[in-house]
């Protein structure tokens, strides 16, 4: 039977054929159906199964994944958004296995937002995956080939910067992925250096990618400050976007400029960059791009090399996120420690090396996500 606490602390008409669990107002369960409680025997998650288990969905969360989440449900809270909708990977490192989450407020008879209904459909072997692709593919008006040609011509340009090297890695899940490096010079030497990850990952976070690239390819005609461009990237979004369609896509805009020992960066809600000398810098961090119209969510960090260090990563999660056979994380601290054995070797070898630490630690495992690495150096060592 599905599990719930008290009838007095649910919702009325509870469709229990796709809801998974049902939240309170502060994100506190209090419904689970037997999928839960069968997934979560299957993975070592003994605490879901035990009768006075209430935990807080944001618990088991950190760091920027923990941020993202913390604005989705402020903004369903207060809503803003009609409903959040989204893929997540469940996968064991036996079985792929990808559910279409669906989060939905409910008021209680006073008008207030009282719960959240999660409902979850399996898509990875089933024919609403391909269904809803396609819709997905002629609401951004592309076709996947496009988009794979695209993605490739992107991904072939070569990163030049004045005073810098670059080197980057990039493994998509599938053929096309929701990962992105996007790089301009402007006439007076100065570049912008873009790295931006698409929710999801396969076909639709690609087409996504490949449309943010477009525009940023028009938003850039004109040089801009970074926060500029982010919030010039984040309204084009939000004009091209169905009202019934939730996509966005975390980043960071780097702005480079010649014979300066320093980066002026604009985060949107993305991870942290790992610095040499002083690890992960924590920056005036905002939105993710897509979500919501603010006149000005977004700050902008100026990081000095010679304070935190001549050589830097940007990353995706899915190189933190990877995990191993043991249900293990890499995680930051692996990532630092991967970055640190590295530190003396040429950037492109600090790629190749961090991933081969990566690929080691994830042993027999399934990849969960894009995976982009980028790999900063000053060249002139401060």
């Amino acid at each position: 039977m599905p599990r719930a606490f008290s009838n007095d602390l649910l919702p009325k008409n509870i469709d229990e054929s796709d809801t998974l669990y049902v939240t309170d107002r502060n994100l506190n369960v209090v419904y689970s159906n037997n999928e839960w409680a069968t997934f979560a025997d299957e993975n070592n998650g003994h605490k879901l199964l035990e009768s006075d288990w209430n935990a807080n969905l944001l618990a088991g969360l950190c760091g920027k994944q923990r941020e993202r989440w913390e604005h989705i449900y402020r903004l369903l809270r207060q809503g803003q958004l009609p409903h959040h909708q989204e893929q997540m990977n469940c996968s064991s490192p036996t079985e792929r296995r990808i559910y279409q989450l669906r989060v939905t407020p409910k008021k209680d008879e006073h008008g207030e937002i009282a719960w959240f209904i999660h409902h979850t459909v399996r898509i990875d072997n089933k024919t609403e995956a391909l269904e809803q692709i396609a819709r997905q593919l002629d609401q951004l008006g592309h076709s996947e080939a496009l988009a794979e040609e695209f993605q490739k011509r992107i991904g072939d340009r070569t990163v030049k910067i004045p005073s810098f090297e670059v080197a980057r890695h990039f493994e998509p899940l599938e053929k096309i992925g929701g990962d992105l490096v996007w790089h301009r010079e402007y006439p007076d030497g100065t570049s912008d250096l873009i790295h931006a990850d698409v929710m999801g990952h396969g076909v639709a976070a690609g087409m996504m990618a490949t449309k943010i690239a477009a525009m940023l390819d028009e938003i850039a005609a004109v040089q801009m400050s970074p926060r500029e461009t982010v919030k010039a990237l984040n309204q084009a979004l939000l004009r091209i976007m169905p009202s019934d369609q939730v996509m966005f896509a975390t980043g960071l805009c780097l702005r480079f400029e010649p014979d300066r020992e320093r980066v002026i960066c604009c985060d949107f809600g993305h991870e942290d960059p790992i610095f040499s000398r002083s690890g992960p810098i924590s920056m005036r961090g905002g939105y993710p791009v897509g979500l919501i119209e603010r006149e000005e969510p977004w700050g902008e960090t100026t990081l000095e090399l010679r304070e935190h260090g001549s050589r830097f990563l940007v990353f995706s999660d899915g190189i933190t996120e990877q995990f191993n056979s043991n249900g293990e994380m890499f995680g930051v601290t692996g990532l630092v420690g991967a970055f640190q054995r590295a530190i003396d070797a040429p950037v492109h070898e600090i790629v190749r090396r961090i991933i081969d630490d990566l690929q080691n630690f994830r042993g027999s495992a399934q990849v969960k996500d894009d995976q982009t690495l980028l790999a900063v150096h000053f060249a002139r060592n401060p």
